[in-house]
């Protein structure tokens, strides 16, 4: 495998930058052929020029620029809900109107104007925008949330036509709203959303990690993340290192990551499916191994993921040697001609968000070590 500079790791970002802005966030998508806009896109981009800036790899001039332009592009996109505003995908998906909202979706754009604002991005757009966003979520918790398992627990649900408890999309709204509640001195009405945190947090399956709902086999990389980064956000990053070393060995593979695991539940049925290449034994479990590398998206939040445990964890060099690893991989993918992946602005923006998170790691290690020496 190449092994990059830290300026090839810079230069690289700034060029994805400067295309995906040339573009005003427009772009094909894995689910929609034509070119369009994206929030999801504009809110990972969000929180890559707030990683950029936290460590001084952009001026306050060109943070500010920039993100003013983002946020005049989200608030041209809202959805309407009865107290804030959400976001959606823009296109139809499911057969669902292109107006759906997507609790994942608003999730990550919410985060997005946060993450700016904790970087002292001020400005009346977008404290106007993140405080209908967080009353949007708010909302979304109270009045879309559906019992599961009657175990006393209700998860919001993925959208008003999707009402289904998804995992992922729940844990990282409850975790933003958690955020957004202490950056506006909330106080701890909250309780509730962390006890639904911490039920999901038991829902893991130990070894490996969470399927997509209660009544889903499906284990996807991109969402393990998703929830171990927001477990982190509220419980600390410590608090999931274990848990991630498990994910990561399962999805490891010698040339590349696998992008999602089916779990087998009787450990005496081996599957027939000739299509599935590996297959693991976990304590009562068999995992097919599914044939389909890791999607970019997948490997920008896993490398989002590896760089903060590379700073906070406890076995943090252990830590940093993993995302060397993924954020060379992410910098062939984006460099490839012929990657269909790259032209996704969704995607790029969630590994463009995974590396600039890398090169604030790398920074942050070079003036810790500076400190020692001196």
């Amino acid at each position: 495998m190449t092994i990059y500079s830290a300026n090839h790791f810079n230069s690289i970002i700034k060029n994805s930058l400067l295309d995906y802005e040339s573009n005003h966030g427009v772009g094909v998508d894995a689910y929609f052929n034509e070119k369009q806009y994206h929030p999801m896109a504009d809110g990972k981009y969000l929180q890559t020029l707030a990683v950029l800036k936290s460590t001084q790899l952009i001026s306050m001039s060109h943070f500010q620029q920039r993100s003013f332009d983002a946020c005049a592009r989200i608030a041209k996109n809202v959805l309407k809900s009865s107290e804030g505003i959400t976001w959606g995908l823009g296109f139809s998906w499911r057969n669902l109107s292109d107006k759906e909202p997507y609790l994942i979706t608003s999730a990550i754009v919410s985060r997005g104007l946060l993450d700016c604002h904790y970087q002292g991005l001020a400005s009346e757009l977008l404290g106007n925008i993140l405080r209908l966003a967080g009353a949007g979520l708010r909302t979304w918790v109270r009045e879309l949330s559906i019992p599961v398992n009657d175990e006393h627990i209700a998860l919001p649900a993925y959208s008003p036509n999707i009402r289904e408890p998804i995992y992922n999309a729940a844990v990282y709204a409850l975790g933003t709203l958690k955020l957004i509640d202490a950056s506006e001195g909330v106080l701890p009405s909250s309780t509730d959303r962390l006890d639904v945190m911490e039920w999901i947090r038991l829902r893991r399956i130990a070894g490996l990690g969470w399927p997509y709902s209660p009544y889903s086999p499906l284990v996807d990389l991109l969402h393990q993340c998703y929830i171990l980064n927001s477990l982190a956000d509220v419980f600390g990053t410590q608090s999931v290192e274990k848990e991630c070393a498990e994910m990561l060995g399962q999805f490891a593979g010698p040339c590349c990551f696998a992008d999602a695991i089916r779990l087998v539940m009787n450990k005496d049925e081996l599957s027939n499916n000739h299509n599935i290449p590996w297959l693991r034994s976990l304590g009562d479990f068999q995992l097919e191994i599914l044939p389909k590398p890791a999607r970019l998206w997948s490997l920008g939040e896993l490398l989002v993921l590896l760089s903060r445990l590379g700073m906070e964890g406890v076995h943090s060099e252990a830590w940093v040697r993993q995302a060397r690893q993924v954020a060379e991989m992410i910098i062939s993918r984006l460099s490839a001609e012929d990657d269909v992946e790259a032209l996704y602005p969704r995607h790029v923006m969630h590994a463009v968000h995974g590396l600039a998170s890398y090169l604030a790691l790398l920074r942050k290690r070079v003036r810790k070590n500076t400190i020692k020496e001196t």
